[in-house]
């Protein structure tokens, strides 16, 4: 998963112009950055094989503010689907933030960003990629964008890659070596997440790098902030609690959640049709999937917990084969009615829905 690396500190702007006290900066002085490499139009075929090689430098020409005593100027590289045309903020995938004029992408990098843009494995999309050039983010007073460089690329089919966490607790007989009572790590970011579900009121837990208690963390203020080997982890009522940690800032979440389908082929979009938690599953698995038989009608629905917006989880077009869910992604379409049973598996480290005909 691409982070954004946080390579600097920043610093106020100052400028080649002066009113009293104030400073200004002329941007009609500044020149941007413009790419070196990979030039503009050029074809990629990315190959798992080489996944762990270079597939390019991006190389830049520095931009030009033209003042003396001039803070450090950062440069944030930036992705985009072509046809999008820069138009949609939520579209933008930021990669880095960096001093330097060059930056290496692998084929395996490359490749992630491409499948998480929703580019097809196999099939070749357009992707742009441009430079923001700033002093300081606080005002856009000093922003410069380059042109964008085109580039057909082409991705593959990548093996999920997943870190785990174990999650021993009361709910389970303090066992860390249980390999199903864990939060996942999809590309290996070392942010994990999974919904757990705790039986009993007050559960409490801990969280451990391996099958044992040698490397454990809890929470030794309840704050959200992990101790290495500290205080057990309490929860609240029992329920199904998305469980989320943060092992670069060594933090963590719990948060009750109850789910439900919502949308015009189960009700409307302002009424909430619950569903079930499988407890059955759960029993033999240790793991967290509701059920929900209904009636649809052609339309279109989402799930959301806590009757809010703010986790709801949809499914994008080119994942109707597998049935994977993300959060926020489109609606779910139903394009023939009928009696269904319908399964939400938040049991391992993607989501999923069946949708299955009674």
């Amino acid at each position: 998963m691409f982070i954004i690396l946080s390579l600097w500190g920043m610093g106020m702007f100052v400028s080649c112009e002066k009113e009293g006290d104030e400073i200004h900066l002329d941007t009609d002085n500044i020149v941007a950055p413009q790419f070196i490499s990979p030039e503009n139009g050029s074809v990629f075929l990315l190959n798992e094989d080489q996944e762990h090689d270079t597939l390019f430098v991006f190389e830049w020409s520095a931009s030009d503010y033209n003042l003396d005593q001039l803070p450090a100027v950062f440069y944030l590289l930036q992705a985009d689907l072509t046809g999008n045309e820069w138009e949609d903020e939520d579209s933008i995938r930021d990669l880095v933030e960096t001093r330097n004029t060059v930056y290496e992408m692998t084929v395996g990098e490359m490749n992630e960003l491409l499948i998480r843009m929703g580019l097809s494995p196999g099939e070749e999309d357009h992707v742009s990629f441009r430079l923001l050039s700033f002093v300081t983010k606080a005002t856009d007073h000093t922003w410069v964008f380059s042109d964008p460089v085109d580039l057909a690329m082409t991705p593959f089919e990548a093996t999920l890659e997943v870190d785990i966490l174990h999650v021993p607790g009361s709910y389970q007989g303090w066992d860390p070596s249980n390999e199903q009572t864990v939060v996942y790590s999809v590309g290996l970011d070392n942010k994990y997440e999974a919904y757990i579900f705790f039986a009993e009121e007050g559960t409490q837990y801990k969280f451990t790098e391996g099958p044992n208690w040698d490397n454990n963390w809890g929470d030794n203020d309840a704050d959200g902030t992990l101790n290495p080997s500290g205080s057990n982890i309490l929860a609240g009522e029992a329920g199904v609690y998305r469980i989320n940690v943060d092992m670069n800032e060594l933090t963590h979440t719990n948060l009750r959640t109850e789910w439900a389908m919502i949308g015009t082929a189960v009700s409307d979009w302002e009424t909430d049709v619950p569903m079930e938690l499988d407890l059955e599953f759960f029993d033999e698995t240790w793991k967290t999937r509701y059920t929900a038989d209904v009636t649809l009608v052609e339309g279109a629905f989402k799930f959301r917990a806590n009757s809010d917006w703010d986790i709801n989880l949809g499914m994008e077009e080119e994942d109707a084969e597998d049935g994977t869910l993300n959060y926020g992604a489109s609606n779910i379409n139903i394009t023939e009615g009928g009696d269904f049973r319908i399964i939400l598996d938040l049991s391992g480290p993607l989501y999923t829905v069946e949708i299955i005909a009674r």
